[in-house]
Formats: C-alpha cells, structure tokens, sequence
C-alpha cells in the first residue's frame, strides 16, 4: 500500500538496531454483487440474489535495520467483510509472518504465500467475478482438495528477475515444496511456478507458465496451469485477458477454460470490466458468464475500492 492509514509510528531504538517503525495501510471497498459465485471450481455455487457487499484490510507492518545493513520485520492483517447485515465475517488478526532480509535476500517463516502461486489471470469487477478461478485455482488454490500450506519461504530478487523457494516444514503426512522465477524482459513479463506436493498420502504437482505484453495502451496476458495428481490424474485449464486504457479508464476483457479430465464437466468463462481511476480511488464493474458444465450464470458487480 502506498499511503499510511489513519497513523505511522516511528520508534528510534538502540542496542545494535539503527532504526524500526511500525506502519498501517489498507484497503476496502463496498459495492453490490449480482449472483455472486463462490471461485470453487470443485464445489461451485451461485448466490442467486443481490447482495451488498464490503471489505476491509488493515496491513500492520512493523520493520527495522541493523547497523550492519540486516533489515527484518513482521507483519499482520486485520480483515473483515460482509454481505447484507445477516453475514458478517471478521476473527481478529491472521497472516501472520516474519522476516529478515539481506542483500536482496529474504526469509520468512509464517502464513506465507507459496512459491508457485505466480503470474495468473487478470479478474474483472471491483470485487473480482472468478473468471480466473477457472484457471489459477489449479496452480495456486486447492482444486480437488488438494492444496500447499507452506510456512518457510525465501525470496531473491536482482534486477528485473525474482526468484522465490517455499516449503512446507510439517515432518508428518502432508509435505511440500515449491519454485518460481518472474521477472520482466523489455515490454514482456513472466512468470513460472512448480511446485510437488503430498496431501493425505496423494502425490500431485502444481505448475504454472504466465506471459504479458504491453505496447502503449495495450496489454495482454496468457496463462496456462495444470494439477496432476496420482487420484485425479491431471486437470490443465487456460486463460487470456486483454485490456486498453484510455485517460483514466481501463476496459478489460479475460476468457478462462479447464479440462477436469472427466472428474467434473469441463468449465468456461468469459467476463468484461471496466474501471475508472478516480485518483486513489477506483469505480469498478463487470460482468461475465460461467458455464461449469451445468449451464451458463451470469453474475456482476459495482463498487468503489480504495486504497489507504
């Protein structure tokens, strides 16, 4: 987040530490969602009315440097939601993670993001409609329940290109590790994610292969993803998203397809957004249509995000 939230407290400490401070920032957003759908490629729903919907995340960030150039931190988040007065969400502080970080070179322990789970679809709609779900939830989610939990994971970044390694320190049943390696190249990025895995005694891999291009206005991003597993044999699913920006407005388009290799009908989605910068603020909507193997819905949303 680029600016403070309601306060920045700086404390000057001794004892070896040059400096540390603790930061706030956040985002939220509120609007109204039409069918709303649930991003579950393995136990979809559609919620079948109108809804009014918010979110709010507060980061509280706390960091610090040695005199001898070693930075560390940790961090936390305070989140909540709800849709209409009857389903309120909201359990105090989760995420949390600490780090050290030197020359580049990070290692964090904690609720960590894993290594895999790079590049992706681009989504559409203040909230996101799950259009991407189709596609990233294999790379990066726990499609047919099958999903990572690493806790360890380190990061090295030298110029343009970021290199990542997460695992899963748990010694019992459920182990795991992860790989990526993004970056951009001139107008091109990318991003490539592996990771293998054993849940509940059964082996799978996740992967993932991202590409993007921009040319003035334009941009364009294709990603493909795949879970293979030795239950489900191996899921694959697609996604391309195109947008132009034209002043402060940004119309995008994405298209998403998955093969479940006869565990599940195959699914597709098509969505269309468009967004209107209104100087730390965005007035967001769209709309899309999901066919996951029992007929097409169509959902959409309109709301305003922020970010603090």
């Amino acid at each position: 987040m680029k600016k403070v939230l309601f306060a920045s407290t700086a404390l000057v400490m001794t004892a070896g530490v040059a400096s540390a401070e603790i930061t706030l920032s956040g985002s939220a957003n509120m609007g109204i969602k039409g069918n709303a759908f649930n991003g579950s490629i393995d136990a979809p729903t559609f919620a079948g009315e109108t809804t009014v919907h918010n979110e709010i995340d507060i980061d509280v960030v706390g960091t610090g440097e040695t005199d001898g150039g070693l930075t560390f931190g940790a961090s936390v988040d305070l989140d909540a939601s709800s849709d209409d007065s009857a389903n309120t969400t909201g359990g105090g502080a989760s995420d949390p993670e600490v780090f050290v970080s030197y020359n580049g070179l990070t290692l964090t322990v904690g609720d960590i993001g894993e290594a895999q789970a790079v590049g992706g679809v681009a989504d559409v709609g203040y909230d996101g409609l799950g259009v991407d779900d189709l596609v990233d939830d294999l790379a990066d989610g726990g499609a047919a329940g099958l999903g990572g939990s690493d806790d360890v994971r380190v990061d090295y970044a030298f110029g343009d290109i970021a290199v990542a390694l997460s695992a899963d320190s748990n010694s019992g049943a459920d182990t795991g590790v992860a790989v990526s390696v993004s970056g951009t190249v001139d107008a091109f990025d990318f991003a490539v994610g592996y990771a293998d895995r054993q849940v509940g005694g059964v082996d799978f891999t996740q992967s993932t292969v991202t590409v993007g291009y921009s040319a003035g206005a334009f941009s364009v991003g294709a990603t493909y993803a795949q879970h293979d597993s030795t239950t489900f044999g191996k899921l694959t699913g697609y996604g391309v998203d195109v947008s132009y920006t034209t002043g402060d407005v940004t119309v995008t388009g994405v298209y998403t397809a998955n093969d479940l290799n006869g565990n599940a009908p195959d699914q597709s989605a098509f969505g269309l957004g468009v967004a209107y910068d209104l100087g730390g603020a965005t007035l967001s909507g769209g709309v899309a249509s999901i066919d996951l193997g029992a007929g097409s819905e169509t959902v959409a949303d309109l709301g305003i995000s922020f970010k603090f």
